[in-house]
């Protein structure tokens, strides 16, 4: 016997108008100045098909955000040089930072976490520990053993994050690798 309401399947046209009104709504508008009804409207959609697929505005931002973040979660290259694989990480990471979409998703995605558990969550797995995890994994396979590099990618990691969300753009991307040079020297690396 066959469903008589079988599930509605996502229009991707539909998708994308929604993903592209809620990138530039918030750019224009920042995340407490976006709504649900602003999308919609944008987008050309009834505010049910968004509510259909993304139970709350936060949903909706994170995953949106989110799915821009694929581009600056690279892993560390691994050559014979740590230093220049992390310094070279780590400029690129502050570089896709510091630009102007990718700075307003780091702060977007900051607010909404720390005034949404499930963004907050969300954000921690899928932008957080794949970071993390780049910086930790390159340590470990120079034969840091797991703690340090768990402080060391704490310190890289943290340290750029927090100095882009308090400097914004004007962070440097010199900032970034005396960071990296700083934990590096207090392992005992040059």
């Amino acid at each position: 016997m066959s469903n008589p309401n079988p599930p509605r399947r996502r229009s991707e046209r539909a998708r994308v108008a929604i993903v592209t009104a809620t990138r530039q709504l918030l750019l224009e508008r920042g995340f407490d100045g976006l709504s649900i009804e602003a999308v919609a409207a944008r987008a050309g959609v009834g505010k049910q098909t968004i509510y259909r697929w993304w139970p709350s505005r936060p949903a909706l931002v994170a995953d949106v955000l989110l799915e821009d973040a694929d581009g600056i979660l690279r892993p560390v290259d691994d050559t014979d040089d740590l230093a220049a694989d992390l310094i070279r990480w780590a400029t690129r990471l502050a570089a896709a930072l510091t630009t102007e979409r990718g700075n307003a998703m780091l702060r977007i995605l900051t607010v909404a976490g720390l005034e949404h558990p499930d963004v907050q969550a969300r954000l921690y797995q899928a932008f957080s520990v794949p970071l993390h995890k780049s910086v930790r994994s390159r340590l470990t396979a120079d034969d840091y053993d797991t703690a340090t590099a768990e402080a060391a990618a704490d310190a890289v990691v943290g340290g750029i994050v927090y100095g882009i969300l308090n400097e914004g753009r004007a962070f440097r991307r010199s900032r970034a690798e005396a960071i990296v040079r700083t934990v590096l020297t207090g392992l005992g690396k040059r």
